[in-house]
């Protein structure tokens, strides 16, 4: 049953009412802002150009923040992956308490990236933290935290981002190594395959495009964060873990810069939009 135009216009109306007020009006006005100089101080607003892009492209802050988002993306995206992976490999075959590994593994990623910050913070807390705790025990001097030693303090946001989100990874790929027909999995047995020319032959092929898909994700995801950041470190020691997202939430709402932190956003989003424009590629590539 084909529905006519009205009945389309009725059903998708709401949603297009919602969408245009709650996204496409403020990333409007987000993007306006990023030419003028509009602030909340500011008593006349101006065309200012690209001026704004400039002046966030020459600030030392945001290159740092470009090259921390780079390694995050690059660290992260891969143990996420790979630990997705291994852990839907694991899981694919049934077994006696399968299900409640499953709820155990899925409780990081329900925790919202504000609360795991404030609850891995704590641990690594050089006062009160759990590895300063482990520490004393042996009768050892109390250790700096490793979220403020220079060095440390970005790859313990990668170590504490990737236990987040690698449950999720794995809850993804698990339906697609869960398809594969058992003949294939058999014939690997038959063939003698390890379990490193299994996953090679057997189930990297059939899941590729999967696979593909849940990288395209979290590398969008990666390249926007914030909120994990900003409860683990604020973007410390200096600039060691700021990220592009942390440095305009910094430039609009700490130092009042509205221009400069919408500019920066939309950089964001124009490196969100690349990433998905890749992927659509790569993907009507893999199915010629």
């Amino acid at each position: 049953m084909r529905l006519s135009r009205s009945e389309r216009l009725l059903l998708c109306g709401p949603v297009g009412v919602v969408l245009v007020l709650w996204l496409v009006i403020p990333a409007l006005l987000g993007l306006t802002a990023a030419f003028t100089n509009y602030g909340p101080a500011q008593q006349a607003v101006r065309w200012v150009g690209l001026r704004n892009f400039e002046v966030i492209l020459g600030d030392r802050a945001f290159a740092a923040a470009i090259r921390n988002i780079v390694v995050f993306t690059v660290l992260a995206v891969s143990i996420e992956l790979i630990v997705g992976f291994g852990l839907a490999y694991l899981l694919r075959r049934p077994f006696g308490g399968r299900t409640v590994v499953r709820l155990l593994l899925l409780l990081p990623w329900l925790l919202s990236p504000v609360a795991s910050g404030v609850m891995w913070h704590f641990l690594f807390d050089s006062q009160t933290g759990l590895l300063d705790f482990a520490v004393r025990s042996l009768g050892l001097a109390s250790v700096p935290s490793p979220l403020s030693q220079h060095g440390l303090a970005l790859l313990t946001v990668v170590a504490v981002e990737s236990w987040r989100v690698a449950p999720l990874v794995t809850f993804l790929l698990l339906p697609g190594l869960s398809a594969i027909p058992r003949e294939r999995w058999e014939d690997a047995l038959l063939d003698q395959l390890s379990t490193l020319g299994t996953i090679r032959h057997v189930a990297l092929p059939a899941m590729r495009p999967l696979i593909l898909a849940v990288t395209m994700l979290l590398t969008g995801l990666a390249l926007a964060t914030f909120d994990s950041v900003l409860t683990l470190t604020g973007g410390g020691p200096g600039t060691e873990t700021v990220t592009p997202a942390l440095y305009s939430h910094d430039k609009a709402f700490t130092f009042g810069d509205w221009p400069a932190g919408a500019a920066s956003g939309w950089l964001i989003g124009a490196a969100v939009l690349l990433i998905g424009l890749v992927y659509v590629r790569l993907a009507r590539r893999s199915e010629k």
